[in-house]
């Protein structure tokens, strides 16, 4: 009985002794490999994919959204920059992209082999990333892409970027949209409608970014939506002022914001600095959706536009004071400032349609006082809907 008790014991201190030094054992390996160790662990414990197989994962992906359709939200979580640069490019006009230019008003205004039809990627104003497509000449398609990269890895907001054939030729209620565009035809001279017919121009969230034109008694608005955001003393979403991001980013590329022409201001009006020169083939400067407001009101508002400044944006000496010449450019192509005068105009009074006589068709409304050129279109053969 003896041995069999010692025996037992023998055993048990065996077992603790063992269970001891398999304590000591892992708290060594801890301490002395624990840092290396970890992240092999947590690979191993992981249930997402490892990085190869993303990869192979993401190339689909692409693909995917490469055969989907401008608006349509996209999934990009875990993309590399590289994967996701690959959802930015541009490819030749094929007989479909032809035909909805022509949608537009496309004439050979420009020959079809100098332009790119673009596809970039966009933050929606939900924070969605969102396909986008525009079109822009050959020369700067490239360019256009490296923009709206740089702005994409940037969440930069943008509302809207469609080929506005979908509004046909009434290129106003595309900027009334606040669609962001490229080539467009149909615009007038203040709105550089010759840069935008070749390609060379793109408008940023253009309504609330507008053309504000000092006529000296009145201010011209385009589009004639955006009167609501002339106000830009204040730090409002979406407006692009002198230090904004795109400004920074179209920059880089070679492109001029034109928003801070003192007397013209285009807010939403990106040019490519280099492109060729073009002659207007025509002096229209009344836009149809374009809006024109009187004396008083337009006194007002640039008064608090040149004595404030929103914080946080103040402009250059240069800048405040309506300089915008470059080097190689000669003063009177510059736009003229003129003098705010205000006038006593006399109370007008507005018509009302008689209810029992049948209603005309609408046309771009208008504020009392306007006095620019008809907004009606020039060619007779439209009944200035864009209409045949």
């Amino acid at each position: 009985m003896k041995k069999k008790s010692r025996i037992r014991i023998g055993r048990l201190l065996f077992v603790v002794f063992l269970f001891f030094a398999l304590i000591g054992g892992a708290g060594y390996v801890i301490v002395r490999f624990g840092p290396s160790l970890l992240p092999v662990l947590s690979q191993i414990t992981n249930n997402e994919k490892t990085a190869a197989n993303n990869t192979i994962s993401h190339e689909q992906d692409v693909k995917k959204i490469k055969s989907q359709n401008a608006l349509d939200e996209v999934d990009v979580s875990g993309f590399s920059d590289e994967e996701l640069r690959q959802c930015f490019y541009s490819v030749e006009l094929d007989e479909k992209l032809l035909e909805r230019l022509q949608k537009m008003g496309y004439t050979d205004q420009i020959g079809a082999g100098k332009l790119r039809y673009v596809r970039v990627l966009y933050y929606d104003f939900d924070n969605k990333p969102t396909i986008g497509e525009l079109i822009v000449n050959s020369d700067v398609a490239g360019r256009i892409e490296n923009v709206f990269f740089d702005l994409f890895l940037h969440k930069y907001p943008i509302g809207k970027m469609i080929l506005p054939d979908a509004y046909g030729t009434r290129i106003s209620e595309s900027y009334a949209d606040n669609n962001t565009v490229g080539l467009c035809f149909g615009l007038t001279d203040d709105n550089k409608g010759q840069l935008h017919a070749q390609g060379y121009a793109i408008d940023l969230n253009p309504l609330y970014n507008p053309l504000i034109k000092d006529n000296g008694a009145s201010l011209s608005v385009f589009p004639m939506e955006g009167q609501l955001y002339l106000d830009r003393t204040v730090n409002a979403a979406y407006f692009i002022y002198a230090g904004d991001y795109a400004v920074e980013a179209f920059k880089k590329e070679g492109f001029v914001w034109k928003g801070n022409v003192r007397g013209m201001n285009d807010y939403k009006h990106f040019e490519y600095e280099n492109a060729p020169h073009t002659n207007s083939s025509s002096s229209q400067t009344s836009q149809p959706g374009q809006v024109e407001i009187p004396d008083e009101q337009a006194s007002q508002i640039i008064h608090d536009q040149q004595n404030q400044q929103p914080e946080g944006q103040q402009q250059s000496d240069g800048a405040a004071a309506g300089s915008n010449l470059q080097p190689d450019q000669p003063a009177e192509n510059q736009p003229a400032v003129s003098e705010i005068i205000e006038q006593p105009q006399p109370e007008q009074t507005i018509p009302q349609p008689d209810p029992a006589l049948p209603q005309q068709p609408e046309v771009p409304e208008q504020i009392p006082g306007y006095e620019g050129e008809s907004p009606m279109p020039s060619d007779p053969s439209t009944d200035g809907t864009g209409q045949e």
